[in-house]
């Protein structure tokens, strides 16, 4: 009869675990829920992201370029971009497709060669692998990058992501931190069905053409890129999403700063590169000083209504890019000899706020002849300081001398007592017209032709950034090969800086209305390991992490054999 009993509260403990089991497998296909347990929420997605995976409607593959035989950093940014894309395929399902490939895993080297120019070509940078023993270079090279697939258009992504001045650990933290943004805005951007419209602004002696040639070349593909002539137009058309004033240097009538203003107020966005000072290296080309006398934009009073003042200044830092001085003749007497001397007024400005998504884990920009901005308290308008120069700055207020003989001088840190001065801007929220109660006669009689106008006198939530050095934009122009050089690129040092990086996420930033831009102030902490007492208690946590598993395994085993003894016995 006990023996029956206890058949019986057998069978009933299988059918209960079964029971529940079916249970848990319905409700697992129902439900999604993942914890991560990480400090800094390494594999939470933002949640931009998870409505942009939750809103697709086709299939995404992404072909990662990180198979293979790689050191140890390299290997961890694969395994998170394996990780970040496990976690996407949460929220996709089966519409998101993912691939690891080594795209030069071929011995014949013409084949090799042809997919380096393809992959270059498409956007993807080709590295060297360095031996983890000396650091010296091997012949291996390898592609840090992803191609993003969507509706037969490709995106190409880097994934790693290098900044000067930077170790190889920190390197491979900050690429890992910002792998969900960069895979997310390549689906964003193939996903879009219309592209926002940029207006470079004319008519103001602005730079154009070949000047910009490498931002708008890296625009194109994503937006809708034109110029814009204020005096074409009685507004500013509707269809325009952001305008790029860049470095204008004949004065703004009230007229047209109506129509900006008007622009802004109805939520337009705007990318200000100013400049309040005529300073440039071509003045020096034919007298060794000059008398710096301003633009007189006429542009004052709007910016300061919007929240920021550009100061009648420039900026004096021992941080600074070089420029060649002759100083002497060859032995030959055919050629001078040349040298290059720290000029002052060329800082190399970094980024303030390490958290913003515009310049987190951004390497240095270079600067010409840049003035100082003053933020102005106003009700409702966020300030956000994006660049300052160093924290060995002097500041020169006009009438300001330029004298290429301050080259030749040795500097001394303790006359450079105003560091970290604000040379870039980033303001949101809602602003107050510039024209609030103050329309011009003129100005009404022009009103007076647009039909269907209405006067705004405060903005809809918008965004704008004002830079206080208009040559960042700039790019230089190989002439000989008929080509722009890459933004940023200073050439007599041959040294590539982050100018088109920061403008890039500037508008990136300033047009994103779906908040993709937050996942690029995600941080992933590095928890590096205490290498001395790893080779201390090496041998410890080897028998340690053996033997101790055997252990509970053989304890639990007993502990089960005494308690169905127990539980069975007559």
């Amino acid at each position: 009869m006990a023996g029956k009993t206890h058949k019986r509260q057998a069978m009933i403990q299988v059918l209960f675990v079964l029971a529940a089991f079916v249970l848990l497998n319905i409700l697992s296909s129902s439900l999604h829920t993942r914890f991560d347990l990480t400090k800094e929420g390494r594999f939470t997605l933002t949640d931009a992201t998870k409505n942009l995976l939750a809103e697709t409607d086709d299939i995404i593959t992404v072909r990662v370029f990180l198979e293979g035989e790689f050191p140890a950093g390299i290997k961890r940014l694969s395994n998170a971009t394996r990780d970040i894309l496990d976690e996407f395929r949460a929220y996709t399902g089966s519409q998101l497709q993912y691939e690891f490939v080594d795209p030069l895993d071929t011995p014949n080297v013409e084949e090799r060669q042809a997919i380096t120019n393809q992959l270059t070509a498409k956007g993807l940078m080709p590295r060297r692998l360095f031996d983890n023993q000396d650091g010296s270079s091997t012949n291996k090279v390898f592609f840090p990058g992803a191609i993003v697939i969507y509706r037969g258009r490709e995106y190409p992504v880097m994934l790693l992501d290098e900044q000067n001045g930077q170790d190889a650990e920190a390197v491979i933290n900050n690429s890992i931190a910002l792998l969900e943004f960069k895979i997310a805005n390549a689906i964003q951007k193939l996903q879009r069905s219309g592209k926002p419209q940029i207006a470079f602004l004319t008519g103001h002696g602005e730079w154009n053409g070949e000047n910009i040639a490498d931002i708008s070349n890296s625009l194109a593909p994503y937006y809708i890129l034109s110029q814009l002539d204020l005096e074409e137009f009685p507004l500013i058309p509707r269809e325009v999403d952001l305008i790029i004033i860049a470095k204008p240097t004949i004065p703004f009538t009230e007229a047209e700063k109506f129509k900006i203003d008007q622009f802004i107020m109805g939520g337009g966005k705007m990318l200000w590169l100013v400049e309040n000072l005529i300073a440039d290296m071509d003045s020096l080309q034919t007298r060794s000083s000059f008398i710096a006398p301003s633009y007189n934009l006429n542009l004052e009073d709007m910016l300061f209504k919007y929240g920021v003042r550009i100061n009648d200044n420039l900026v004096q830092d021992i941080r600074c890019n070089p420029i060649p001085l002759v100083v002497g003749v060859d032995p030959s007497g055919n050629a001078q000899q040349q040298k290059l001397f720290p000029w002052l007024y060329h800082p190399i400005i970094t980024g303030a706020n390490k958290d913003h998504p515009i310049t987190k884990s951004l390497s240095p920009i270079a600067a010409e002849f840049v003035g100082t901005i003053d933020t102005i308290k106003q009700e409702g308008v966020k300030k956000d300081i994006l660049l300052t120069t160093s924290q060995y700055t002097k500041v020169l207020y006009t009438p300001v001398k330029v004298d290429i003989a301050i080259a030749r001088e040795q500097p001394v840190p303790k006359q450079f007592k105003k560091p970290f001065q604000p040379v870039a801007v980033a303001l949101e929220g809602e602003f107050e017209s510039v024209f609030k109660n103050r329309l011009a006669f003129s100005t009404l009689e022009m009103l007076d032709t647009i039909k269907d106008f209405t006067l705004r006198e405060k903005s809809k939530q918008t965004k704008m950034i004002v830079i206080a050095d208009g040559d960042m934009i700039r790019n230089d122009y190989d002439r000989r090969n008929d080509r722009p050089l890459p933004l940023g690129y200073y050439k007599f040092t041959r040294e590539t800086f982050a100018n088109k990086d920061f403008l890039l996420n500037s508008i990136e930033w300033l047009l994103d209305n779906s908040g993709i831009i937050v996942a690029r102030s995600k941080d992933v902490q590095l928890r590096l390991l205490d290498a001395e007492r790893i080779k201390q208690e090496k041998n410890y946590w080897q028998i340690f992490n053996i033997c101790i598993p055997l252990l509970m395994i053989l304890l639990g085993g007993i502990i089960y054999g005494v308690w169905r003894r127990h539980k069975f016995a007559y």
